[in-house]
């Protein structure tokens, strides 16, 4: 539903980091740095499996190559998960305040927030090699063709790979990007640049997404940890 004026104003925004206004002859430059969140629905008002994730978005290469991460929701017919949704909608509509009872309030995790965004955390030589290594195992596999991406990869990626381990340091509330966070960086990134392009998605094909991480050398006492991080999280 984005015009092309549109998308050059955000291709501008995320490449350059900078907004061009234009009012009463008088063009001038803002900075833009924030984060964004995007969602679109597929162009032919169905996700469909026998193409790619761009054919499926009315969204330029250029474009897509700028987002960090990838996630394509499906809306499947399952008997049992469509009845939990209507019955959760119900109770919702009966009993809201009951219903919605999360474990954190509002101003509880704008706290948390503002506090992780506090944070700098410095990478360390550990977190430096395990990058070096998930990059290299990202391009040898775009270079063999395995990677079911909807674009090369290239030295963006391993932009994307240090945005997404800062931003877990932070969700941990650590000072120091560690293997364990670079670990998990690798995994969201290569988990979300699949190409849904079959009858089911099988989440457990180790030809997919089940893959192993790569192999690290001699940490010392972070060797352990590095398979510590809860799934889940993105960018910061």
């Amino acid at each position: 539903k984005m015009d092309s004026a549109d998308q050059v104003a955000i291709h501008e925004a995320m490449e350059q980091q900078t907004i061009s206004i234009t009012k009463a002859g008088i063009q001038a430059t803002l900075n833009a740095r924030t984060s964004i969140l995007a969602a679109a629905n597929p162009k032919a008002g169905r996700y469909d499996r026998a193409k790619s994730l761009k054919a499926n978005v009315d969204l330029s290469a250029p474009i897509m190559s700028r987002f960090d991460l990838f996630f394509v929701v499906l809306d499947e017919c399952d008997e049992a998960h469509d009845l939990h949704i209507a019955q959760h909608i119900l109770d919702v509509h009966r009993r809201k305040h009951e219903i919605l009872a999360p474990p954190f309030s509002t101003e509880e995790m704008q706290r948390y927030i503002r506090f992780a965004r506090a944070f700098d955390p410095k990478m360390t030589e550990e977190g430096t090699n395990q990058l070096v290594r998930c990059y290299k195992e990202l391009r040898n596999a775009d270079m063999l063709g395995r990677n079911k991406s909807c674009y090369r990869i290239t030295v963006r990626q391993l932009e994307s790979l240090i945005r997404l381990s800062e931003a877990l340091a932070r969700l941990h509330l650590d000072d120091e990007v560690r293997p364990k966070y670079v670990n998990e960086a690798f995994r969201l990134l290569k988990t979300s640049i699949i190409q849904v392009a079959e009858d089911d998605v099988k989440l457990n094909d180790p030809d997919d997404i089940n893959f192993h991480q790569p192999e690290a050398e001699d940490y010392g006492s972070d060797g352990g940890d590095d398979g510590d991080v809860p799934g889940g999280g993105g960018g910061g």
